[in-house]
């Protein structure tokens, strides 16, 4: 059942899973009296400020980013990875869709870190300071969407209609604006994604793909193949059954087809096409 889901859905799983597996690991340490137990176990996959301890503990830039332990934390970010990401995946791969999701919070650690070490105003708390949540991935997926597609619009609340530049816009006002609160380092995280986000973006518009050989990499150590292989398989075969003229010239006629495609997406967009488009391309665009 899972396969069958866009990688969208499959990340706000796998944060909502993590989030119910600690918050029961919580109510363990809870019941037997020992919640500083539980801080100290949750700080192996917080990524901390000070980078003593960031040696030890080097995989963190990659945990934190799936970790939430408050509801409305977890509950914020899942809403906006699920509406904007449905968005965004109707322009990009899936397996670049995780890349942005994991070099975005990448940055955002990195920001974070950079900034507690750097200003003296936090060398008091760099000590013991933490981050955790997919808040800088969630930012750099909006600020990707609204570099890449500003003028998109999208209803808040199902009432409002307001372009994708605005939300952007406002949300990193925000950021900067509480970067001297109580979550100051969250906020110098929210700010880190944004700037990828923004960098992925603006490349995208320009027809680059930013982190493609990330992308590759990635896909390849997950088997991260999120494209159905099956039908693709089937109709290679039944073409290569016939004889090898037929067979090429076949197989040019469909490349012609699959590049004009390409063509349309880059020019309009994978909105642009129609149905059978789609369909055309999910058959034979692995092929070619």
């Amino acid at each position: 059942m899972l396969k069958k889901l866009n990688i969208v859905l499959k990340l706000v799983i796998l944060n909502t899973a993590v989030f119910v597996l600690f918050n029961l690991i919580h109510l363990g340490f809870y019941l037997f009296n020992a919640d500083e137990s539980f801080n100290s176990f949750v700080e192996f996959f917080t990524v901390p400020s000070n980078l003593k301890q960031l040696l030890f503990h080097f995989w963190t830039p990659i945990t934190y980013m799936f970790l939430h332990v408050d509801f409305w934390h977890i509950f914020g970010n899942m809403l906006w990875l699920f509406f904007i990401g449905r968005i965004l995946i109707e322009y990009i791969k899936e397996k670049d869709f995780v890349t942005l999701y994991l070099l975005g919070g990448l940055s955002g650690a990195a920001m974070y870190i950079l900034a507690f070490n750097i200003f003296p105003v936090f060398s008091d708390v760099k000590i013991f300071s933490t981050a955790l949540g997919a808040s800088a991935s969630v930012t750099a997926i909006v600020i990707a969407l609204a570099t890449y597609k500003p003028d998109k619009e999208l209803y808040l609340f199902g009432l409002v209609k307001i372009k994708m530049v605005f939300i952007a816009v406002f949300l990193v006002i925000f950021d900067i604006v509480l970067l001297k609160g109580d979550n100051a380092g969250g906020h110098f995280a929210h700010v880190g994604g944004a700037i990828y986000g923004f960098i992925y973006g603006y490349n995208l518009r320009k027809g680059k793909n930013l982190a493609e050989k990330i992308s590759n990499i990635i896909a390849k150590l997950f088997s991260l193949d999120f494209t159905p292989k099956s039908k693709a398989r089937i109709i290679k075969n039944n073409l290569r059954t016939k004889d090898d003229l037929r067979y090429n010239a076949t197989k040019q006629d469909i490349k012609k087809e699959v590049d004009r495609i390409l063509d349309k997406i880059s020019q309009n967009g994978y909105q642009s096409l129609s149905k059978k488009e789609k369909d055309f391309l999910n058959k034979f665009g692995k092929d070619i």
